[in-house]
């Protein structure tokens, strides 16, 4: 292990109840100086245990574990698929007309409208990408709540980690050995 590479011993664990306050809690732990990767929440429908809360899930250091994601990373990605996929149809219908020998004027016009569609079939694949990230989110809801682990480095991350956790409404705020 390198010098610089912090030692995780022990995490703080909540359980939020909204989705919007989660996301003002993960704001507030990454403007106090956490990273985006030392945080966590519970993994995927897929990995959950149909029998446990999620007071249950939160308490087992092993429960399986995600990435965080916020409201803006969905927005983003919706952006993006959009954008990406109105350039791509673009240059794609000039690059047609081109060849074939339209005019400039016939030219712009195609690009424009399939540059239109383009970013139309975009938002609708954003959209999907939104409904696969908050999907389990409702899932969590539904078992008591969504999970959110922290990791620790000192105990003065504890006290801080404590009172963000706490002004966002978190419940079952507690803190338990990281499992590595």
């Amino acid at each position: 292990m390198a010098e610089n590479t912090p030692r995780y011993d022990r995490e703080i664990v909540a359980i939020f109840r909204s989705p919007q306050r989660l996301d003002a809690a993960v704001s507030d732990l990454c403007s106090a100086g956490w990273d985006r990767s030392e945080l966590s929440l519970l993994g995927p429908k897929e990995h959950l245990s149909p029998s446990k809360s999620s007071s249950e899930q939160a308490a087992d250091p092993s429960s399986p574990r995600t990435a965080v994601f916020s409201d803006s990373d969905a927005q983003q990605d919706r952006t993006l698929a959009a954008s990406l996929a109105g350039v791509v149809a673009g240059f794609i219908a000039s690059g047609a007309i081109v060849a074939t020998g339209g005019t400039a004027l016939v030219a712009l016009v195609g690009a424009a409208a399939a540059g239109g569609g383009g970013a139309l079939a975009g938002e609708f694949i954003g959209r999907m990408l939104n409904k696969n990230m908050t999907e389990p989110l409702e899932d969590q809801l539904a078992q008591g709540g969504i999970v959110l682990w922290a990791l620790l480095r000192s105990s003065d991350q504890e006290t801080q980690a404590r009172a963000i956790m706490a002004k966002n409404e978190a419940a079952d705020i507690h803190v338990q050995a990281h499992a590595a």
